[in-house]
């Protein structure tokens, strides 16, 4: 039920930024609404799916702070990215086409560098299985959250 709720939550922020004509503040007060949405199911999905006890879980979310915050801030440029696609989809020239792949593949690098390094950090801290886990998660999230915008934002023609 949760996931459902992340990927309907997904479909409005896919919407709120390909939807051309909306006053760019009223999107980025939309998206902002929809994250802070978005990230509080997410939370509630992975403390169920960490499955932790008291004091484990306190050390989980100390270091998953600094985690969120950075994917946060892979998000902020994903977010800019799909913007721009949105902006020039009706006008594409080959080097804006060129620029806004390389960026979503330089980002997603970013996002698998960003997990690698923090599974590194939770299997030195907490051991292989609750690093490994906390890996099947956000891996699992990350790619229903892929496929769902994938899904709403058109195909490049």
């Amino acid at each position: 039920m949760r996931y459902c709720r992340i990927v309907l939550t997904l479909v409005g922020l896919a919407f709120l930024i390909t939807c051309p004509g909306w006053a760019q503040t009223a999107i980025d007060k939309d998206i902002n609404l929809l994250r802070k949405n978005l990230r509080t199911e997410k939370q509630s999905i992975v403390d169920q799916s960490m499955g932790l006890d008291a004091a484990k879980k306190a050390q989980f979310w100390k270091v998953y702070a600094d985690y969120q915050t950075a994917l946060d801030a892979i998000w902020d440029q994903r977010i800019a990215n799909i913007k721009k696609y949105a902006e020039n989809i009706d006008k594409m020239t080959d080097a804006v086409a060129d620029q806004l792949a390389v960026k979503m593949m330089d980002l997603e690098g970013q996002r698998a560098s960003l997990r690698n390094k923090y599974y590194k950090l939770y299997k030195e801290q907490m051991g292989a299985r609750i690093a490994a886990r906390f890996l099947q998660v956000e891996t699992t999230l990350a790619t229903l959250i892929d496929l769902q915008l994938s899904s709403e934002i058109p195909i490049l023609q």
